[in-house]
């Protein structure tokens, strides 16, 4: 083999070696996309089913079993939405219960979730006014974030995942 052969295997090789670089890095960033789109899926999915629990529930603790309530001032008071007395998760009966309720989701094989839940009265015809005082509607807003393992550094995904509803009364005369 003389020196020109040499020169284009050693060219070759380098070649390749770069082609398999540019190659593990696609895939490793295409893994990492991969993943990420699977914990923001499955943390939106666990925001989603809450909200929708919550919504099962009555209006207010006041309209619980079919009470019917006609004036905003037989609402729960703004400061107190949260579960009464002691009604715990997944005994909540009414839809403000979630307010102020954070749980730990670490079944999962995939991450540990973190879930956290606020409920408030919102002005209905500018859902992004919080009112301190009873409205027809409430707003439920849950934060869903995630980690890989205990180590708190650790974050699964990059983003943390908001999703929020809105929950209005109506009654009829």
């Amino acid at each position: 083999m003389n020196t020109g052969q040499s020169m284009l295997a050693i060219g070759a090789i380098i070649l390749l070696s770069v082609i398999t670089l540019r190659i593990n890095n696609h895939l490793a960033t295409s893994n990492d996309i991969m993943m990420q789109s699977k914990f923001g899926i499955l943390a939106t999915s666990l925001a989603q089913s809450l909200i929708q629990d919550a919504s099962s529930k009555a209006f207010d603790a006041n309209t619980t079993g079919g009470k019917t309530v006609t004036s905003t001032a037989f609402l729960t008071a703004a400061d107190n939405l949260s579960p009464e007395g002691s009604e715990k998760f997944p005994n909540f009966d009414d839809f403000d219960d979630y307010n102020g309720y954070d749980t730990t989701i670490t079944d999962l094989p995939s991450a540990i979730y973190y879930l956290q839940c606020q409920v408030c009265y919102v002005n209905p015809s500018n859902i992004n006014v919080i009112m301190n005082a009873p409205t027809w509607s409430k707003k439920i807003t849950v934060t869903v974030t995630s980690l890989i393992s205990k180590d708190t550094t650790n974050l699964a995904s990059k983003d943390k995942v908001v999703l929020s509803s809105i929950y209005s009364y109506w009654y009829s005369n």
